[in-house]
């Protein structure tokens, strides 16, 4: 009986690692796919937080300071890069 017929939809903790992740990127990936395709979010209850931001894809860029203090949710929507993707983009701005 899969999820569908028995109106439950499997939790994050429930979804087991892909079997071909190499990397911890490719974890990532993989998550942040299945929650975006549950439509499920991250939420987290941060105290005081900051972050600095870069506002364009350089080492030398200008930063943004955020500043976090309470409860965060993340929802991921339609990811259509994955992080790997990403970094490598950053990695060759360098």
């Amino acid at each position: 009986m899969d999820a569908s017929s028995t109106g439950h939809a499997p939790t994050l903790n429930e979804i087991g690692p892909p079997s071909d992740a190499e990397s911890w990127l490719d974890l990532i990936d993989y998550l942040t796919s299945e929650m975006a395709e549950r439509e499920e979010a991250i939420e987290c209850d941060l105290d005081d937080i900051e972050i600095a931001v870069p506002m364009a894809m350089s080492p030398e860029a200008e930063t943004a300071e955020w500043r976090f203090n309470g409860a965060v949710r993340v929802r991921f929507g339609e990811v259509q890069v994955p992080l790997k993707a990403w970094l490598q983009y950053w990695e060759q701005s360098e």
